[in-house]
């Protein structure tokens, strides 16, 4: 009976959203490689309402927030966005249709050792031995494509031409100089250099056309941001890693060769050093108080600003830090606060930043009020549920946050054709409810199925959240050995491994740290934007011993305003367990 109305409950939660919500208008234009591609469809995913791009590339469609608009092309990958209620643009880029690779993110793992790596090195076809070191497809952050050498066909003026068959987008300029053909990867980013050859652990600027198809044992190519990392910037047009039928007799015969350029390492680490820590773009509005030397002139700034500036929930939002941190005046800064809430009631992104900032400040009940807004205003979305159930337990009331963990599953399965946490989907809510539920065993009652067995996870763990759903951001961690991980939330991430998540609302992303490991790791950041003029607020909740009676967490909450690459954002030290902006 009970679970008869739980769901009962729950439709009707969302027959209400869906009910109050109208139809919206989303436009946009189409292309490949630049160029506007007519007559590509443009539908929404589990219905047969669409329509097609004009001769311009250009498309107009009418779709309630929520639904799920596919992009397709005959031989173009399938790009698949979920529509918010924020955005009226969407300019959609679409590629060839290649086989992509499986990105792997930061999370528990036993680093094996180059010896281990080496010895698995002859029946592992994911392994490929490079100057930086021995490296494994499937343990890599980044794309890479491993070739089986025996897959290469011998026909053609040399590799390269064998390589065209696995590498469609390739491009080989023959005619500048017949004898020293220069090697491009456009999908990529040409423009930033030509490819990079790594022959058995040894650099070559040059195209190796010496080497015959016959005598090669593997071939991978490494793209985009993992040919930075492990390469440097000489690497940013990609680098293709060949090891040779030779090479790999030696290394059966036990000749030593150590797959590790640790002079090239240092110089990676030097670029890594270097970073500087990511600073937003400053609004105009707050350049205007440099002038203000006295708390009085500040009043008088803000008196005249608010009326031009006010019907922007970031400004109240900048103004409530200011008056807070520059001038002390705590009373004014929670009336901006209470002001931004009351005008930005049917606003969910903002909602969710101003929630961001209670939380930062201890506000735990006030950032309650605002995710049970959000909620009604987002039904449908999974993070909506997630955030309301863990702000009940930031205040206590466990029994709550658990009922709402539990209904959302129960609805889930019953209206939902994807069960709860199929593909991973849920971990974020599966991970939270079960460390209630260890860290407060019988302290309230568990409801029937909302039990499962405990797994134990690494004690230092790092949660992303951020307000904006349109974001684009890519999170590089740097381990304490220097090894390199990046985890993107860009379009094309977002068109595979993250699309069954992001279509259930989430915006949020958990990671591990490795137990051991310990020391200090180093997040970066390169922000893309969010398609619109508003800021992107990305909240880091850091929690060391994890699942522990000792468990402590801290909260940093970042505004991301201004594209930029390559940037600083924090250190988290697990050895000595601090979090460092």
């Amino acid at each position: 009976m009970a679970r008869i109305f739980v769901s009962i409950t729950f439709l009707f939660v969302f027959i209400l959203g869906t009910s109050q919500e109208t139809k919206i208008t989303i436009s946009g234009k189409v292309t490949y490689m630049g160029r506007a591609l007519p007559n590509a469809n443009v539908h929404i995913k589990g219905t047969t309402v669409g329509t097609k791009t004009d001769a311009k590339g250009k498309y107009s469609i009418e779709v309630f927030p929520g639904n799920i608009l596919a992009f397709t092309y005959l031989g173009m990958q399938t790009i698949e966005v979920a529509v918010d209620d924020m955005h009226n643009i969407m300019d959609i880029q679409l590629s060839e249709h290649v086989e992509e690779l499986n990105e792997v993110i930061v999370k528990k793992r036993k680093r094996k050792s180059q010896k281990e790596l080496l010895a698995d090195y002859p029946t592992n076809t994911n392994l490929i031995k490079s100057s930086w070191g021995i490296m494994d497809k499937d343990r890599t952050s980044y794309s890479m494509r491993v070739i089986d050498g025996k897959n290469l066909m011998s026909s053609g003026i040399d590799f390269l031409d064998a390589l065209l068959a696995w590498v469609p987008n390739i491009l080989i300029d023959r005619v500048t100089n017949p004898l020293d053909p220069r090697v491009y990867l456009p999908q990529y980013g040409s423009t930033k250099g030509t490819v990079l050859f790594d022959v058995d652990g040894f650099v070559h600027e040059k195209a190796p056309t010496f080497i015959a198809v016959q005598e090669i044992e593997r071939v991978a190519v490494l793209t985009r941001n993992g040919a930075f990392a492990r390469y440097g910037p000489r690497g940013a047009g990609g680098v293709i890693i060949i090891n040779t039928k030779e090479q790999t007799r030696l290394d059966d015969l036990g000749v030593k060769r150590i797959y590790n350029n640790s002079g090239l390492r240092d110089s990676i680490n030097d670029q890594l050093a270097i970073k500087q820590a990511y600073v937003p773009e400053i609004p105009e509005y707050i350049k205007e108080y440099s002038l203000a030397d006295t708390k009085e002139k500040a009043d008088q700034i803000f008196e005249n600003q608010k009326t031009r500036f006010s019907n922007s929930p970031y400004y109240l939002l900048d103004l409530s830090q200011y008056f807070k941190d520059t001038w002390g005046d705590n009373k004014k800064s929670q009336t901006l606060l209470d002001n931004m809430a009351h005008q930005f009631a049917h606003e969910a992104t903002a909602l969710k930043a101003l929630a961001y900032r209670y939380e930062k400040l201890g506000s735990l009940e006030s950032a309650l009020q605002q995710y049970l807004a959000i909620l009604k205003l987002k039904p449908r979305d999974a993070q909506s549920h997630r955030d309301l159930a863990n702000a009940y337990d930031e205040i206590g009331n466990y029994q709550k946050a658990i009922h709402i963990y539990s209904r959302y599953e129960l609805a889930v399965n019953d209206l939902d054709s994807v069960p709860f946490d199929k593909y991973g989907t849920d971990e974020l809510m599966t991970t939270e409810r079960m460390n209630i539920i260890k860290l407060n065993a019988g302290k309230f009652f568990l409801e029937s199925g909302s039990f499962q067995e405990i797994t134990a996870n690494p004690e230092s763990r790092v949660l992303f959240e951020w307000n904006n759903s349109a974001a684009e951001f890519e999170l590089q961690f740097v381990d304490p050995e220097k090894y390199y991980d990046s985890w993107e939330y860009t379009v094309a991430t977002k068109e595979s491994e993250l699309s069954a998540a992001i279509s259930k609302g989430y915006s949020s992303k958990q990671f591990f740290l490795d137990d051991d490991l310990k020391g200090e790791w180093v997040v970066n950041i390169s922000y893309f934007g969010n398609g619109s003029q508003d800021p992107t607020y990305l909240k880091v909740t850091t929690f060391f011993d994890y699942g522990t009676v000792e468990q402590r967490q801290s909260i940093s909450v970042f505004k991301l305003a201004g594209i930029k690459e390559d940037s600083y954002l924090c250190r988290i030290n697990t050895d000595s367990k601090l979090f460092i902006e």
